[in-house]
């Protein structure tokens, strides 16, 4: 009698908890945004900015390889294409002139690709935390933030002139500094997103898992060959199947 009254009351309490933890959604920690080509269409604007720019000071290059280049930031991008000689005597002339013909020529029609804030949101309503690590200057990384409309849903972000980052994507610099600001996330449990082969260098270097988007204009092919796990043609196809990525990588 006793015996029955006791499996009445305990077994249902502990079939309770066992359905609670057994259907518990498993979330990451965080996920890591590359921007450029990722977030906000500006891989063309950014290679013909750089391709004047570079013409300008006679250092010979075409528009197509310098294109392939976009997603370094300058201390990456230059070696590529000049001497050490025309980079010690020219690079912030450069850089600077580069930066004017963007917001000069192209800055204005900037446009975040379909679903960016649809997919942070979603990723927010998961209470998975977002980091951006951009190698655009902080100043544009802000700019650019505004233009997606997702600086409310960004919980840290970096950039190629942040103090922590020495050395701009393909190296990790950048991806290392990201999860020193986000703080106990576990390398395992952190995806980062992005559109280049630099990104899944950089973030394979960090020991951080990668999926690729094909919206910066980089072939699937060159993106599985630098380290991309996963691959979707767009925002839109990444967050369809969101849930499935986080899935994929928790599972190991």
């Amino acid at each position: 009698m006793l015996r029955s009254r006791v499996s009445s009351i305990v077994h249902p309490q502990v079939f309770t908890s066992i359905r609670y933890y057994s259907t518990k959604r498993r979330e990451l920690d965080a996920v890591i945004f590359d921007v450029d080509g990722t977030l906000i269409d500006t891989v063309d604007y950014h290679a013909k900015s750089w391709y004047d720019a570079l013409q300008h000071y006679n250092i010979k290059c075409n528009l197509p390889d310098v294109r392939m280049q976009i997603g370094k930031a300058a201390d990456q991008l230059l070696p590529v294409f000049a001497t050490e000689e025309q980079i010690k005597k020219y690079a912030e002339e450069i850089k600077a002139r580069k930066a004017r013909l963007f917001q000069d020529n192209y800055l204005e029609k900037v446009r975040p690709f379909p679903g960016v804030r649809e997919l942070f949101e979603l990723i927010k309503k998961r209470n998975v935390r977002i980091a951006l690590a951009s190698s655009a200057q902080q100043d544009e990384l802000e700019l650019y933030k505004d233009i997606a409309k997702v600086s409310d849903l960004v919980d840290c972000q970096t950039s190629s002139n942040s103090k922590d980052v020495k050395r701009s994507k393909p190296y990790p610099d950048i991806f290392l500094a990201a999860m020193k600001l986000l703080k106990n996330a576990g390398n395992d449990r952190v995806v980062v997103i992005g559109d280049t082969p630099w990104d899944a260098q950089a973030a394979r270097a960090a020991k951080l898992k990668i999926a690729g988007v094909l919206c910066g204009g980089f072939e699937e092919k060159l993106l599985r060959e630098a380290g991309c796990q996963w691959i979707y043609p767009d925002i839109l196809g990444l967050t369809k199947n969101y849930d499935q990525l986080t899935n994929d990588i928790l599972k190991g």
